[in-house]
């Protein structure tokens, strides 16, 4: 045993090895039998040892909420998993990343400003446990930097409350965060704890289940080393998250007994499975559900002495009968013997249900090129065990075949309000009062995108360099929408949002709008809350090609008042301040405030298939201490050729308290 290793969770073996050699076993005995006695006796619930096929939902997945009937599509999602899957057994609620850091609010907030609210939390658990879905909450150990970023276990336990939740996932983590097993122990429920990263040692205990991410997956014939020390701890392999080719995967989650990540929507990147690789994971789910004891065992035997060097076998005792996993990763497909035989045992194939015939001390039988297999050991074909076998075998699996996964479709086209095109690109003989004129011309438009968990609109293939863009002439606020403009509108119109959460938060209640507040630019208003003011007024939200050219100019300035930041033209207060500041900060058409006081909303939305999204451009009043987590987005100023991207649910949620809105006229 000294001599096999471990890298990405999987064992290394040396060559020669001789994993039939009897002292080795006894060895491989000895030495499971000790790491288990130092790890001390794990205890794994049996509704999650039953789960191999675990979801992470993108709650902004425009397949999960409709927003425009504001509606969650819970069942639809669910019905959807066990048409393309087999059914999840296990859903991950992923609610914060990659939007933290846009305002103060923290990872709890997000689940609290949900469409519904808390309440929302509850139906999702509610409905998936009508279903046989466990469902855990997400949680972040980095959010330290937002609002009350040292009260995380007080506002966990309010969500497990709040929802009834089966456990919690631990975002980047390998360990249970100490002081948590105890307090969440008096919810009256077994809380389960799932780890991004693999845990070791004594974590094993308070672990629960963890992501087999980035394991060694090829070859499919692997031996997990955690798996063969604790079986009954529960493994979601996901080897790459941004591929969506994913057949190794599953072949390895047959074979060694473990469970699968499907994650289609990563943060906005749409990695939908290949259907070659959803319909195998749709026929081996059966067999790891009904066997779940087998594949538990503590005592199950890797890599037995099989019919050929290059089958590899594995061996799961359990109530009904023993299975083997069979996987053979050569072309073209294996027909022969496949491992010893018993006196006296019958065996079935667990893929075409059929009993397997034995020939000189061998079971014989064929897996599939690049596939694996499962055969079922049993005393005496009863009519349980057919019944059994019936329900669980495919009849046969899909073939292996090359699949083209490199590219990505492109992510969408974006939807745009119509234009107004009341100036025709040629300036009237009076600008409206409030506004400047940004002449027709060209620059060269690039776009810095900052990687956060996504790409964007397609602009990596000329984002850096830029494209040289033909602008007509257009009229643009000279400062963000105020307050006291906002507050003219909603006088004159009565608008109220049909979604009312966090709309205007910072203004009194019943109260006459204090004056401190009047020249403030407005924030807390979604995008729909802008375009609406936007269209009273008779113009228009600006495109972020309008936004970018009316803040730096032909000349392609960093910042709107030249190519160096200068700290005295941004607020650096951390709260807002009225609109207008330094003459030096002015943009070149003569715009105020463009960078470092509120984010701006523009007019693009983009939708693709898995979401839409929008991008804010020019930073803001709110910044992060030195030292801050990597996963925030940018916060503080923002060069103008930059943006964040951001994806969109619902108003209640995309309201946030620094960003504003301009408007221009075209």
């Amino acid at each position: 045993m000294k001599d096999i290793g471990a890298r990405h969770g999987a064992w290394v073996l040396p060559k020669g090895i001789d994993l039939s050699d009897p002292a080795l076993r006894t060895e491989m005995k000895r030495v499971r039998r000790e790491r288990r006695r130092k790890s001390g006796p794990i205890r794994r619930p049996e509704p999650l040892q039953k789960c191999f096929v675990e979801t992470m939902a993108f709650l902004y997945d425009r397949r999960l909420y409709d927003r425009s009937t504001r509606t969650w599509r819970i069942d639809e999602f669910l019905d959807r998993g066990e048409r393309e899957f087999g059914g999840y057994d296990q859903v991950i609620l992923w609610q914060s990343y990659p939007r933290p850091g846009v305002d103060e609010r923290n990872q709890f907030d997000y689940y609290r400003d949900l469409p519904g609210g808390l309440d929302t939390l509850r139906k999702w658990v509610s409905v998936c446990h009508k279903r046989g879905v466990r469902v855990l909450l997400a949680y972040n150990p980095w959010d330290r930097r937002t609002r009350q970023g040292n009260r995380h276990l007080r506002d966990m336990i309010e969500m497990l409350k709040a929802s009834g939740a089966d456990g919690v996932y631990l975002d980047t983590m390998h360990a249970v965060p100490k002081a948590w097993a105890k307090p969440l122990a008096t919810l009256g429920r077994d809380i389960a704890f799932e780890s991004e990263g693999t845990p070791t040692g004594a974590g094993l205990r308070e672990m629960h289940s963890a992501w087999g991410q980035g394991w060694q997956i090829y070859p499919p014939a692997q031996i997990f080393d955690s798996r063969w020390l604790w079986p009954q701890h529960k493994t979601f392999l996901t080897h790459h998250r941004h591929q969506r080719n994913h057949w190794e995967e599953v072949c390895c989650a047959l074979f060694t007994g473990t469970g699968v990540l499907v994650w289609e929507n990563v943060f906005g990147n749409d990695t939908s499975w290949v259907e070659r690789d959803k319909k195998l994971l749709r026929a081996v789910k059966p067999i790891l559900r009904a066997f779940w004891r087998n594949f538990a065992h503590p005592d199950w035997q890797p890599f037995i002495p099989s019919g050929h060097n290059e089958l590899k076998v594995n061996q799961w005792p359990g109530p009904v009968g023993t299975i083997y996993t069979l996987c053979w990763n050569e072309k073209p497909a294996y027909r022969g013997p496949l491992f010893a035989a018993k006196k006296g045992k019958t065996y079935i194939d667990l893929i075409s249900g059929k009993k397997c015939a034995t020939r000189g001390g061998m079971v014989v039988g064929g897996v599939g090129a690049r596939s694996v297999g499962a055969v079922l050991e049993v005393d005496k074909l009863t009519a349980g065990v057919k019944d059994l076998v019936a329900k669980v075998t495919p009849g046969r699996l899909p073939r292996y075949v090359e699949v083209n996964t490199d590219t990505i479709p492109p992510q969408g086209k974006p939807k745009r309000t119509p234009l107004l095109r009341r100036y025709k690109g040629r300036k009237p003989d009076v600008i409206p009062s409030g506004m400047v004129w940004a002449p027709p011309g060209s620059f060269l438009f690039k776009v810095d995108h900052p990687w956060h968990g996504a790409t964007c609109y397609g602009h990596y293939r000329w984002g850096k360099k830029g494209r040289r863009v033909k602008m007509p002439g257009f009229a643009i606020d000279v400062h963000p929408v105020t307050n006291a403009q906002f507050a003219r509108f909603l006088e004159n119109t009565g608008y109220q949002p049909k979604e009312k959460h966090n709309f205007l938060k910072h203004w009194p209640r019943g109260k006459k709008l204090p004056g401190r507040l009047h020249l403030q630019p407005v924030v807390n208003v979604s995008l729909e809350d802008a375009r609406a003011y936007a269209k009273w007024a008779g113009k228009r939200l600006p495109t972020e090609v309008e936004w970018q050219y009316a803040a730096q100019g032909m000349a392609g300035r960093a910042w709107p008042w030249g190519s160096r930041f200068d700290p005295r033209y941004v607020n650096t207060t951390g709260k807002l301040r009225p609109v207008g500041g330094h003459d030096g900060s002015r943009s070149p058409f003569g715009c105020y405030d463009m960078c470092g006081h509120v984010w701006h909303w523009i007019d693009d939305v983009y939708t693709d298939k898995v979401h839409s999204f929008t991008v804010l451009k020019g930073g803001s009043y709110y910044r992060l201490p030195k030292g801050a987590s990597k996963w925030y987005i940018h916060t503080g100023p923002l060069r103008v050729d930059s943006h964040i991207k951001l994806p969109l649910l619902s108003p209640s949620l995309d309201r946030f308290s620094t960003v504003g809105f301009r408007c221009v006229i075209d």
